[in-house]
């Protein structure tokens, strides 16, 4: 399994810490950052009895919300305005720090597997770790390293992130396949018991998302690459694998929701190799800059919030800004 540095210092820092600790994920939480919550709860738990643990006003995708129902366990969840300083915040399965939690009393823990990024507060532990292939393997390479005993619910919360965020296995490796080892020693039923997350059919309202993609799609050829670039009200990552699907390069959907813009990007999984462009360290950062908003992500799959943008005019930077890049 992949090694964790200062993991030691970690723990022996949750084994003194006195006070609350509170879990931020991002929103539309997927099975990766959900899993490696519940996960991340209990490991705190036993290494730390007297702590109170909390989750920042968790706002979880669909399949994150069936985890939960699966894994009979509920997040104790606290509302921005109420987090006080002195706290430890630790970010899962992201590396944005929402300005209204930077407090000088507040630590802040960082346990992720996306693209780095430059950060504007000091971190009393920095775990963002690309080469990890999901944060619930970090989570995993923890209980791994701490010695804990997995539950089935730890097990089939951990399975589930890793499945959802290697696409069932597609970007694997050894060390990951040591890691599910971990996992399934001695409970080898977890992970047919945890692809039933996976088995129910899209809702109706997420097919509807994919088709109106389609139908508003705009394809746009950059040399011998295609994107395609479309908008939906909401499942814009959902509508954005779609159009990979449909044949596309790269694909860009945007939605507008009330007063916030969520962009999504997808790119075929040789794209990065053969272009060497990666979404997560040469699109999302210049997005940053231009307009303000948070996101990140991986080579080939990103994703990006705001504030309320104007749909043609983020359209005509983006398709400025992949033609730039890619020329």
């Amino acid at each position: 399994m992949r090694i964790i540095p200062s993991y030691d210092k970690f723990f022996e820092f949750l084994r003194e810490y006195q006070n609350m600790v509170i879990l931020v994920m991002h929103s539309q939480a997927d099975l990766d950052a959900v899993g490696s919550a519940i996960a991340l709860t209990h490991l705190i738990r036993v290494i730390n009895p007297n702590l109170i643990i909390r989750t920042l006003e968790p706002e979880l995708s669909t399949l994150g919300e069936k985890l939960l129902d699966i894994s009979n366990f509920q997040f104790d969840p606290i509302k921005i305005d109420q987090v006080t300083p002195p706290s430890l915040l630790i970010l899962l399965d992201t590396n944005n720090i929402d300005s209204n939690l930077i407090a000088s009393k507040n630590q802040f823990v960082i346990i992720d597997h996306h693209i780095r990024t430059v950060l504007e507060v000091e971190v009393t532990f920095d775990f963002q770790l690309e080469t990890f292939r999901a944060t619930a393997e970090i989570i995993a390479s923890l209980y791994y390293h701490a010695k804990v005993s997995l539950t089935p619910q730890i097990i089939k919360s951990l399975l589930a992130g890793i499945v959802f965020d290697t696409r069932r296995f597609l970007y694997a490796d050894r060390e990951l396949f040591d890691c599910v080892n971990f996992l399934l020693r001695n409970n080898s039923d977890a992970y047919s018991e945890t692809l039933n997350l996976f088995s129910s059919s899209r809702s109706y309202s997420e097919k509807l998302a994919c088709i109106r993609a389609a139908q508003r799609m705009k394809r746009h050829q950059i040399n011998d690459k295609i994107l395609l670039f479309s908008y939906v009200s909401s499942f814009e990552a959902a509508a954005a694998r779609s159009l990979i699907f449909l044949g596309g390069d790269i694909a860009i959907v945007i939605a507008n929701r009330k007063q916030e813009t969520r962009i999504s990007f997808r790119t075929t999984q040789n794209f990065p190799k053969e272009t060497g462009l990666s979404l997560g360290r040469d699109i999302i950062p210049n997005l940053i800059d231009r307009f303000g908003g948070t996101g990140g992500g991986h080579d080939s799959a990103a994703g990006y919030n705001s504030a309320l943008l104007e749909i043609r005019s983020i359209k005509k930077y983006l398709f400025h800004l992949f033609e730039t890049k890619l020329e």
